[in-house]
C-alpha cells in the first residue's frame, strides 16, 4: 500500500506506550496507511485521523462515514468512474493505481505492456484487492478524519487527547508520489505546506504540549533529545527509528541475522582441483549464507538478502557462494550481490573461479527464473580507492567509477560460458597460482 512503514517493533512499542495514557481521544498525524489506527482500533479510544494524499483521505472519509467527492478527468482512464462509487472499490482502485500509474507518462514498451494487463485483467484485481482492503480495515472507525496541514492538525488537537505522528522525513515526498493521481483524478485537494525543518520545529512544539504524545522519525528530532525512549533498527542496512514520547520505558531493538546450518563439505588445503573435476552449484537458503558469510567475510560488511543464494562446488565441495538479486538503479540485468571464496584453501585465484560461475549459463538461467526477467548483463560493485579491481579484472568490464565512497562498477557478460567451459579456462590461466 503506502510507502511508508512501521515496523513490527515499533508497533509493538506504540502499543506498549499508549496502555499508560489516561484520555479518551487520540489524534494522529499522518496517518499514512492507517497502521497506529489499526493497533488502537480494539483500546476504546476515539480516533482522529490526518493526512493530504488522495489515497489516505479516500481511506479517513470511508473510515469516518464521511462524504468524499473524487472523479476522474483524464479521458484515458474515463473507464475507472464506474469503480469509484462505493467506498471499499474506490480504495481498491486507487490502490491498484499506486502500481498501475507508476511511469505514467512514459511510453517504453515496458510501462505500456502494465498498463494494457491491468485493463484486461481489471475485474480479477479489483475483486482481490478489494478482499484485501475489507481485511485491513476491519474493526478500525474514526471519530473524525481532517484532510489538511499536519502542523495545523498538532495546533487544533486538544491538550489532554494523546497525539501520535510519525511525520515524513523527505522533503516533498507526497508529491513525487502522487503526481499521476492528481493528472488522472478530480478530488478537493487540502492546502497544507511542504514538511521541512522549520515547520517539524514549530510541529515539536505544539506537540510538547500535549498531556500525552509520541513522535517517531528515521533521524533525530532536535528539541526532543530528551524525551528519547527507543531505537528500532530492523537490519544491519536499515536506518534506525528514533522514538520519542513524554512518558514510556525505555527500549532498544537491535537486528539479528537468521543462520543455518550448511551440511556442505569444505574444499581444503589439501583438495586439489584437477582436469576431470566437476564444477557445479547449488541453491542454498539466505540462513546458510548468512552463516557463510560470517564465517568467511569481513564482519564490518553489512549484510543484505539476495533473490537467489548459490553454493559454488567442486566435486561436491564447497569452495564458495555467490548472491544474485534485481538490478539497482533500474539497469537490466542482475546485480551480484556478493560472491566470495572459503578459507583456507591451496589456490591464490580461486576467486576467480567463482567469478566464472557466475557468468555461466547456469547461473543465467537460475536467476531469470528468480527475477522472472531477461538477464545479458551482470553487474557488481567493488569497493576499492584502486584504478581497477584485479579480482574482476579479464572477467568483466569497467563500466563506471564514482566517489565517496570510492567505488568501481564492473559489468559481465551473462551466459558467456558453461560451468563445464568456465572450469577449463580458470584451469588453463589461473590453476597455477597457489599459495
Amino acid at each position: 500500500m503506502f510507502v511508508g512503514s512501521i515496523n513490527q517493533d515499533l508497533r509493538c512499542l506504540v502499543s506498549e506506550v499508549t496502555r499508560g495514557w489516561d484520555t479518551q481521544d487520540v489524534y494522529i498525524g499522518c496517518s499514512g496507511n492507517f497502521t497506529i489506527e489499526r493497533i488502537l482500533k480494539d483500546r476504546g479510544f476515539n480516533l482522529y485521523g490526518n493526512d493530504v494524499s488522495l489515497y489516505t483521505c479516500t481511506i479517513g472519509h470511508h473510515l469516518a462515514g464521511k462524504d468524499w467527492d473524487i472523479c476522474v478527468k483524464h479521458d484515458d482512464w474515463q473507464w475507472l468512474e464506474e469503480y469509484m462509487q462505493d467506498g471499499v472499490s474506490r480504495i481498491a482502485t486507487l490502490l491498484l493505481c499506486t502500481t498501475m500509474l507508476d511511469g505514467f507518462n512514459r511510453k517504453e514498451p515496458f510501462f505500456m505492456r502494465r498498463r494494457e494487463a491491468y485493463r484486461k485483467q481489471w475485474d480479477r484485481l479489483l475483486t482481490e484487492t478489494c478482499e484485501r482492503v475489507l481485511k485491513g480495515i476491519e474493526g478500525v472507525h474514526l471519530a473524525d478524519f481532517w484532510p489538511g496541514d499536519v502542523v495545523e492538525w498538532t495546533l487544533i488537537a486538544p491538550r489532554e487527547a494523546g497525539f501520535i505522528s510519525f511525520p515524513p522525513t523527505y522533503k516533498g515526498g507526497y508529491e513525487k508520489l502522487y503526481k499521476a493521481f492528481n493528472e488522472v483524478f478530480h478530488w478537493n485537494e487540502p492546502a497544507y505546506e511542504i514538511f521541512d525543518k522549520d515547520r517539524l520545529k514549530t510541529m515539536v512544539e505544539y506537540v510538547k504540549q500535549k498531556k500525552w504524545w509520541m513522535m517517531a522519525r528515521d533521524e533525530p528530532i532536535e528539541g526532543l533529545e530528551e524525551y528519547e525512549v527507543g531505537r528500532m533498527q530492523t537490519s544491519l542496512r536499515s536506518k534506525p527509528v528514533i522514538v520519542y514520547a513524554n512518558k514510556a520505558p525505555l527500549r532498544i531493538t537491535m537486528p539479528h541475522q537468521k543462520t543455518q546450518v550448511v551440511n556442505i563439505p569444505r574444499f581444503t588445503e589439501k583438495d586439489v582441483i584437477m582436469e576431470n573435476s566437476k564444477l557445479s552449484i547449488m541453491k542454498i537458503t539466505q540462513g546458510q549464507m548468512n552463516t557463510l558469510r560470517s564465517l568467511y567475510l569481513n564482519p564490518g560488511i553489512a549484510p543484505a538478502s539476495a533473490t537467489l543464494n548459490l553454493a559454488v562446488l567442486i566435486d561436491g565441495k564447497l569452495i564458495g557462494a555467490i548472491g544474485l538479486s534485481r538490478p539497482q538503479h533500474g539497469q537490466g540485468g542482475a546485480y551480484l550481490m556478493t560472491d566470495f571464496v572459503i578459507r583456507p584453501v591451496r589456490y591464490k585465484r580461486l576467486s576467480k573461479l567463482i567469478l566464472a560461475a557466475v557468468l555461466s549459463t547456469e547461473v543465467k538461467l537460475m536467476i531469470e527464473q528468480g527475477i522472472n526477467s531477461r538477464v545479458q548483463i551482470i553487474a557488481t560493485t567493488a569497493f576499492t580507492d584502486k584504478p581497477v579491481s584485479m579480482k574482476y579484472r579479464g572477467l568483466f568490464w569497467l563500466q563506471s567509477r564514482k566517489e565517496n565512497p570510492s567505488r568501481l562498477n564492473y559489468w559481465g557478460n551473462a551466459g558467456k560460458w558453461s560451468l563445464e567451459e568456465g572450469l577449463k579456462w580458470w584451469l588453463k590461466k589461473h590453476s597455477k597460482s597457489t599459495n
